[in-house]
């Protein structure tokens, strides 16, 4: 049942989005301001329908106009809407329909359309301070940002011995460790004792196939995404590209060790207790914040060996 006079979350499309809303949620919640309703594409709020994050979550049929989404706020007496997403719909529609509290970013001429707002890409340090900044313009009170500690509630068939879990996709190739890289690393966790499990979507079962072999255990998409959060949160720790499974293992309160070369970790570092970031020094074409890598050898990610990487896991498990 959907609540009346909720506080409405509009989930993004991306699953790395998406995850850094799980601290948001967590913030509200210690606001105890009211009900909460999280509502956007079906694959990422498919994520709460059990973690007790949310009072009711509302997916999308297709792709919504903003005159369809205000009609779904005014039917519900939205208290306030809070929109991240860097588009004009979910703005435009809280305007429509006359929500008296809508809280967003600059983004996409969304401004204009919120009681509260702020610039997103041209504001600095990391992204979930970013997002922090506009609420406290709403909440004065607020509390600090917490971590997610995100628990998605699905209930999987994990290992009995401790395992680590590795998520070698990447939308952007130039954001990708290389494959045989990974593959070196779960042969070596392996060797230490360690069951592995690599992690990806469907569009990335290959690259999990190549990885996993037969020395591990493949889940590249056999999981739904509150499932693959399941195995995240089980995990002794995980390590992955600067992807939306690295952001949402680090709001598992899973020690996070993700990679960066083509894009920028002070401001896209995952969010979480235990996290830590990587990138090869002296790179001088890094971050370049291009899709694909123009240089030969891809020297900001092929640089940083198998070797540097357990080593900076083991030093992020002992801190």
């Amino acid at each position: 049942m959907i609540p009346d006079h909720a506080i409405w979350v509009r989930f993004p499309r991306m699953v790395g989005d998406a995850a850094m809303q799980l601290p948001v949620l967590r913030l509200l919640r210690q606001l105890e301001r009211g009900p909460i309703v999280v509502w956007g594409p079906p694959t990422t709020t498919s994520l709460l329908a059990n973690s007790g994050l949310a009072d009711a979550v509302v997916p999308d049929e297709g792709r919504p106009s903003p005159w369809r989404m205000a009609a779904i706020l005014r039917r519900h007496r939205a208290a306030a809407s809070i929109h991240f997403p860097k588009s004009l719909r979910p703005a435009l529609a809280a305007w429509l329909a006359r929500v008296p509290l809508r809280i967003g970013v600059d983004e996409s001429l969304a401004g204009r359309f919120n009681t509260h707002s702020g610039p997103f890409w041209k504001a600095k340090g990391p992204f979930l301070l970013r997002y922090y900044s506009v609420l406290k313009k709403a909440f004065p009170d607020l509390p600090p940002m917490p971590f997610a500690d995100f628990d998605s509630g699905i209930a999987v068939a994990m290992p009995s011995e401790p395992f680590i879990c590795l998520m070698p996709g990447s939308l952007w190739p130039s954001k990708a460790w290389p494959t045989a890289h990974y593959r070196a690393l779960l042969l070596k966790a392996r060797a230490e004792g360690f069951q592995v499990a690599v992690l990806g979507s469907p569009d990335e079962a290959a690259v999990c196939d190549a990885v996993a072999g037969v020395e591990g255990i493949n889940l590249g998409g056999q999981t739904s995404l509150a499932e693959a959060a399941a195995w995240l949160r089980g995990a002794y720790f995980a390590v992955g590209n600067d992807s939306g499974l690295s952001h949402l293992a680090a709001a598992c309160s899973t020690p996070t060790l993700a990679l960066y070369g083509a894009t920028d970790a002070s401001g896209s570092a995952p969010w979480g207790a235990r996290t830590a970031t990587l990138m090869r020094p002296g790179v001088p074409c890094a971050p370049c914040f291009k899709q694909h890598c123009f240089v030969e050898g891809h020297p900001c990610l092929a640089g940083i060996s198998m070797e540097e990487v357990w080593a900076a896991a083991m030093k992020l498990l002992s801190s």
